[in-house]
């Protein structure tokens, strides 16, 4: 059984921004690799674009761990581009460290059991405040 892990908004945040470096050297790699199919190329680009987008949205508490566990699935997904065009091209990226977060792995579980403390929470609140009154 897993511990439970607290993520917060500035965890995202952090995450996000080891990872996004990577991604920007990793659209120089791409860009400079004459040998790629037009077709990995294009696929790169929804990658890179999706990842800008969820980059530069901001992070609320409501929904940190879900976009917590988003960000360990590009991170996932980077290493994955990096392993399969390192073959073809010069990258001119770093190897991608792998987070040495135990909860990097984006699992559900930690999503759903945040989920089910919030949801707990509300309801003692509820609870206590109708006991109040």
């Amino acid at each position: 059984m897993s511990a439970l892990t607290i993520v917060t908004p500035n965890d995202v945040r952090a995450l996000k921004a080891r990872l996004d470096p990577f991604v920007r050297a990793f659209d120089c790699s791409v860009a400079a690799c004459g040998e790629l199919h037009p077709f990995v190329r294009g696929s790169w680009a929804d990658f890179s674009r999706g990842w800008r987008q969820f980059a530069a949205a901001d992070t609320s508490w409501l929904h940190a761990a879900a976009e917590y566990d988003a960000a360990a699935k590009y991170e996932q997904h980077l290493v994955a581009w990096q392993t399969q065009l390192a073959p073809v091209c010069p990258v001119l990226a770093p190897p991608f460290p792998r987070s040495s977060r135990p909860d990097a792995s984006g699992t559900l579980g930690s999503t759903v059991k945040t989920v089910a403390i919030a949801g707990a929470v509300v309801a003692v609140a509820f609870a206590l405040r109708g006991v109040t009154r």
